[in-house]
């Protein structure tokens, strides 16, 4: 179990709000003002597309006044008229009504498309800065217990890898020498090192040399190379992994509305 540092922990949310409210400022706030600066133009052209439509119905009133004046004249000619007025009016008004559906859609789809290409802009440098921000809150909290747990996991692990990745290991290390490079952001106890040299060299069926090398990154759990292998369990790859999907997300959630 985790043993908290609730004051770390509790200033690691304020940096976190610090950091939100950065992000408000400077990268949601001009977005939400581009977005208001489309519907502007927007409102304008479905204002223009509306005066067009007055326009027609302006046109087709002058048209029937014609008509009362013409009306002693012969019927086939009134008919003739009122024909013709109904027709170009009703022509104006299909115009004025497919260009101001032609203007909203493009104005509708501009807009999408430049929302999707802002986040797009911004989306990996908002994951690398929240995941940055989780790794300072989890490494301040994380304790030794929690790296001595990992590394009995890691080499529990090991034990219960299926027969043909014990093999595809043996194979890569059979014409190598028998040594590990592991990476740990604690020093390791004897037993510890014991222990995992006894679970790599059961691994390989021969017996493999540590060599050791801190890096305080990983924040907990080992990473050990054999040869062009990588096995981690490091809570720096799971922030890593956890990273990797949110960005897949929300790579798909922008395809899927563009």
């Amino acid at each position: 179990m985790l043993e908290l540092d609730w004051s770390t922990l509790v200033f690691q949310i304020v940096n976190f709000a610090v950091l939100l409210l950065g992000l408000n400022l400077f990268v949601f706030r001009p977005l939400r003002r581009k977005l208001g600066e489309r519907s502007k133009v927007i409102a304008d052209t479905l204002q223009d597309a509306r005066d067009q439509e007055a326009e027609a119905n302006k046109l087709r009133t002058t048209w029937e006044e014609r008509m009362r004046q013409v009306e002693q004249q012969a019927e086939a000619l009134i008919q003739a008229a009122e024909q013709e007025a109904k027709a170009k009016s009703a022509a104006l008004l299909r115009q004025a009504r497919e260009h101001m559906d032609r203007l909203t859609e493009e104005m509708r789809f501009d807009l999408s498309r430049q929302r999707d290409e802002l986040v797009a802009q911004h989306y990996d440098d908002l994951l690398d800065a929240v995941i940055a921000l989780a790794g300072n809150v989890v490494q301040s909290v994380t304790t030794r217990r929690t790296h001595d747990d990992l590394v009995t996991n890691f080499c529990a692990s090991i034990y219960q890898l299926p027969p043909s990745e014990v093999q595809a290991y043996r194979r890569v290390m059979a014409e190598r020498m028998p040594s590990a490079i592991v990476l740990t952001p604690a020093p390791l106890s004897p037993e510890q090192t014991k222990t995992l040299t006894d679970t790599l060299s059961s691994l390989l069926d021969r017996h493999v040399e540590l060599h050791v090398q801190m890096d305080q990154g990983l924040i907990a759990g080992l990473q050990v190379r054999l040869a062009d292998k990588l096995i981690d369990n490091s809570v720096r790859h799971q922030l890593e992994r956890i990273r990797e999907r949110v960005r897949q997300d929300l790579i798909a959630r922008l395809g899927e509305t563009s």
